[in-house]
């Protein structure tokens, strides 16, 4: 791998760094505020036993895009070692 593309992926690492840290945030203050672990919340939320709180909606995103953002996070990593 060129020294220019290791320079550009790791620009792009620290570009996913912000948005997961951004990310892990919004979860944590879910989690305080509903007093439930993501975890939990996710299989509760996806068995429907949750209901339609705009608060859910948001977390499930958040929580989803959070796992995206970390898979990349993790891929980038690998590449530029």
């Amino acid at each position: 791998m060129t020294e220019e593309a290791k320079t550009s992926l790791k620009r792009e690492y620290s570009l996913y760094s912000n948005a997961v840290a951004f990310y892990k945030g919004e979860v944590r203050k879910l989690e305080q505020k509903h007093r439930l672990s993501t975890p939990v919340f996710l299989k509760r939320f996806e068995a429907g036993v949750l209901g339609d709180d705009a608060d859910y909606f948001d977390w499930y995103a958040f929580a989803k895009l959070l796992a995206r953002w970390q898979q990349a996070q993790s891929a980038i990593r690998a590449a530029v070692r």
